[in-house]
């Protein structure tokens, strides 16, 4: 799961390990989101965030369902890249 400030690792079914770059967290409509960059093929993709109320475990992540949700996180994916180009120019 979480590592550190801006990495995660996912842990697979067969218990391959994926490490990722956090890009930012985004929390809509009561629910957190994580958008994420697989840093083995660059894919970026998203993720909900669930924590688990018992403090001694991370949290569970789930897929996320809704074409609603993709274009929320896809818009605000945009402006974070923009963001990044016009900081990059000063």
């Amino acid at each position: 799961m979480f590592e550190d400030d801006n990495k995660l690792t996912l842990v697979g079914e067969d218990g391959t390990e994926t490490v990722c770059d956090i890009l930012f967290t985004h929390e809509h409509n009561g629910k957190k989101y994580v958008v994420f960059e697989i840093i083995e093929n660059e894919e970026v993709t998203a993720a909900i965030y669930t924590p688990n109320n018992d403090d001694q475990s991370e949290g569970e992540f789930s897929d996320i369902e809704t074409d609603e949700e993709w274009d929320m996180l896809e818009k605000i994916l945009d402006q974070y890249y923009e963001d990044l180009e016009v900081a990059s120019e000063e």
